[in-house]
């Protein structure tokens, strides 16, 4: 299964399949056998080529992990690739006729920087929403106007939940 892991606001591409009693990982095209099973609930002991390695985990909020480590903690979104990519996919460059604008990720509006009926331009700032601690701006993708805002500030927003829509 391929996904999109969200790490400090960097995408990183991931592939986990299984083979028999083994795990394949591949991390942005480089891939480790992994052995691992759970010797609690909430952690994973994993045998990276030739190297144990045990690590805690904790799903916090739908996909959103905390991922504890010897050396400290992350934390992580980690989203199934086709909804990575269709969400992504309200982003093309020229696009024509009227574009949804959805959210990237789950997370929380932090700034509406358009109003109904504003002209914006390729690139202008639509609006900022906060996820995994980190503040994200969405940009227009295209010239247009905007015909409606469907979220306020301060309001919880899902993966790929239609923000606004710019003709």
């Amino acid at each position: 299964m391929k996904y999109i892991a969200i790490l400090n606001g960097k995408e990183i591409a991931v592939e986990i399949t299984r083979e028999k009693s083994r795990y394949c990982l591949t991390i942005e095209n480089k891939s480790f056998t992994v052995d691992a099973f759970r010797p609690r609930s909430q952690s994973i002991a994993m045998l990276i080529e030739g190297r144990s390695h045990e690590v805690g985990l904790e799903k916090k909020n739908g996909n959103l992990f905390t991922v504890y480590l010897f050396n400290g903690t992350i934390d992580l979104q980690l989203i199934d690739a086709k909804k990575f990519q269709a969400a992504e996919s309200v982003r093309p460059a020229g696009a024509s006729g009227p574009l949804k604008i959805q959210a990237p990720m789950p997370g929380k509006i932090v700034k509406v920087s358009v109003q109904e009926k504003s002209a914006v331009r390729e690139g202008d700032s639509l609006l900022i929403m906060e996820a995994m601690k980190m503040q994200n701006e969405l940009k227009a993708p295209k010239s247009g106007t905007v015909s409606r805002i469907h979220v306020r500030e301060g309001e919880p927003v899902s993966l790929s939940q239609t923000l606004m829509i710019l003709e």
